[in-house]
């Protein structure tokens, strides 16, 4: 595959533009066209890191990926925002002009805003929600921002496997938010201060399956990529043109009136259609089901990257039909990859693969296997592979998180809970190439698995400053965990934050992390993926981190501004512990309150949720957070 040209030329003007001309506008008044910048928050933002620093190659390479411009625009009004209070300080009798909104601060509070029933099961453990923010330059929209929530249950008419959510800036927790003030539309029912349902479907191929991975939105929010999988069965990978109101039950916090879709499109469905792509995942070497692989998003060229549970890494062409290649033509399997368009990774991983991540500046597809290793995909197919765990030797030797791929600072990070055989639980920093690397030991080993960690903002201003580091989480060294850990039986360890350190080349310090504490969650538990975000308005970096599994008060939050925490904050109890998060903080906190929010599926044991819109038990919540006091 070429390198391909900077998404930027066309789509970088998107997200650039209207920071770069604020500057101007503070001079005096002038009239400029209003240019839209969507966002997307979904698994692979937070597994594809994009630095400030870096050479002008990989910085030039990264700008093919619309994932580095959503994180670089956030440093562009962080800028934006120190300049204008310099000038307001300067020049404090010159009118500034309206701020456009920026992220907003962590919750002093954490308390539900609103949480909807998603029937049987929810977003399975690790995996993510997917939000799509129709203009982060604009007002908050209450009906074309949206969150898209994949339920891992087989679908029916009263079970949907993927939902998605608008009206998200409801509550009243803090501030009356603003969408509570819709009007409902005749004959329906509303709880005012919730979501809403803006589709449910249920995307049912011949193995009528879940959806056991994260969604991928394309760049428009218009469709949704996703995959079907079912136990014994070769999965599917659909595309979804949604269309607004499909599934909408007369009670508008329901999801159980979903809209089924058994019959698929033969071209690429047309955006608000209502229609779906079915491409099952076979080729005449590879089928199977799969658990863990989300699809991967090559934005500049159209492709998905996505693996199954027998070792095969696909590549997925003409996903949302955007290059002048497609033609109109539905998504398949790319032949020109690999052998008859998969790649098996070598004799040893024969089982579940993580979601690959494609390294935009080398081209490499990174992803991780349940035997411990972490695998390299050159494109040309040669695979290397580099050992992380221990692998099927115990039972929590694998990589179940994908990969955390650093394509400016030319690093991978991955981890898996048992190395060494059984001694200690695992973070590897490995150079792009697989040169060299460095195993930092985490915790007790073969205790539970190990879920993604993450850097905190001054790695992303530079992996060398004396302030980054890179969070993970895992056991405490003392005591030991009741088997099998996802029983949540108990135990005398417990789950613990640690943070390591960089040095002068940017490697992780070697040995023992420099930081780490208990978290004080309960016993014999695992965690949750790590979520970080920095707020621009307070310049206050805060982390968010949930156990899995446990009853007890189980998510929390810490400033990490200044370094490890001393302390952690607002623990309040979720379910038995949350899926994978992201963070939508951009909104002004006092003209737009409840839009500045933290979205997770509620992990349940038969409680209901707030708006128990299916009635009965449920194993999961689509919740949103904010903060108690918007400010």
């Amino acid at each position: 595959m070429t390198r391909p040209l900077p998404w930027g030329g066309r789509f970088a003007a998107l997200l650039l533009l209207p920071v770069g001309l604020l500057p101007l506008l503070i001079a005096g008044p002038q009239t400029f066209e209003h240019v839209r910048s969507p966002k997307i928050q979904d698994w692979s933002t937070r597994h594809s890191l994009y630095s400030q620093t870096g050479t002008s190659a990989a910085l030039e390479a990264a700008r093919s990926d619309p994932r580095a411009m959503f994180r670089w625009r956030e440093a562009e009004q962080r800028a934006f925002d120190q300049r204008q209070l310099r000038s307001f300080r300067e020049f404090p009798i010159r009118r500034l002009p309206r701020t456009f909104p920026s992220r907003a601060p962590v919750p002093a509070v954490t308390q539900r805003d609103w949480a909807i029933n998603l029937g049987t099961a929810g977003t399975a453990p690790s995996m993510y929600p997917a939000k799509y923010t129709f203009d982060v330059t604009a007002i908050p929209s209450c009906a074309n921002d949206f969150v898209v929530f994949p339920v891992n249950a087989a679908g029916s008419n009263s079970q949907a496997n993927i939902v998605a959510f608008n009206n998200l800036y409801s509550g009243n927790a803090g501030g009356t938010g603003i969408c509570d003030g819709r009007t409902t539309p005749a004959g329906d029912t509303d709880t005012k201060t919730s979501a809403t349902v803006m589709w449910a479907y249920n995307v049912q191929s011949a193995i009528n399956g879940g959806v056991p991975g994260s969604p991928a939105l394309s760049f428009d929010g218009t469709k949704v990529a996703f995959v079907e999988s079912a136990a014994g069965k070769q999965a599917h990978f659909h595309v979804l043109a949604w269309n607004s109101g499909n599934g909408v039950a007369k009670n508008l916090q329901s999801t159980a009136s979903p809209l089924t879709i058994n019959t698929f499109s033969g071209s690429a469905p047309a955006a608000g259609s209502g229609t779906a792509t079915d491409l099952p995942l076979d080729t005449l070497l590879a089928t199977g089901p799969d658990t863990l692989s989300s699809p991967y998003i090559d934005y500049a060229n159209d492709y998905a990257y996505v693996g199954n549970d027998s070792g095969y890494v696909f590549r997925i062409k003409n996903v949302f039909c955007t290059t002048a290649s497609c033609g109109g033509s539905a998504p398949s399997i790319d032949n020109t990859w690999g052998t008859q368009g998969a790649v098996k990774l070598g004799g040893t991983c024969t089982g579940q693969l993580t979601a690959p991540v494609l390294d935009f500046f080398n081209l490499n597809v990174y992803v991780g296997c349940s035997d411990g290793k972490l695998y390299a995909i050159s494109q040309s197919f040669a695979v290397a592979s580099l050992v992380v765990g221990d692998g099927s030797a115990k039972t929590y030797g694998g990589i179940v998180d994908p990969p955390i791929v650093d394509g400016v600072d030319g690093y991978v990070y991955a981890v898996s809970g048992s190395a060494n055989n059984g001694a200690n639980g695992v973070l590897v920093q490995a150079k792009a190439d697989f040169s060299s690397s460095v195993a930092v030991p985490v915790g007790a080993g073969n205790q539970c698995n190990m879920h993604a960690p993450t850097p905190n903002n001054a790695y992303f201003t530079s992996i060398t400053s004396a302030g980054a580091l890179m969070y993970v989480s895992g056991v405490s060294t003392t005591g030991t965990v009741t088997q099998p850990c996802t029983a949540g039986s108990g135990g005398t360890a417990f789950v613990e934050l640690y943070a390591v350190t960089f040095g002068a080349t940017g490697a992780m310090t070697a040995g023992a992390p420099a930081h780490g504490t208990e978290d004080g969650q309960g016993p014999g538990y695992e965690w949750a993926p790590l979520a970080e975000f920095y707020n621009t308005t307070t310049a206050t970096d805060w982390l968010f981190f949930s156990a899995l599994q446990s009853a007890q008060v189980n998510f929390s939050s810490a400033n990490i501004t200044t370094g490890f925490p001393t302390a952690f904050t607002n623990p309040v109890t979720e379910g038995v512990g949350t899926s994978g998060m992201v963070v939508d903080n951009n909104a002004s906190t006092t003209k737009y309150p409840q839009a500045a929010s933290i979205y997770f599926n509620s992990l349940q044991q038969n409680a209901a949720c707030n708006n128990n819109a299916n009635g009965g038990g449920t194993l999961g919540c689509a919740v949103k957070l904010t903060q108690a006091a918007l400010q």
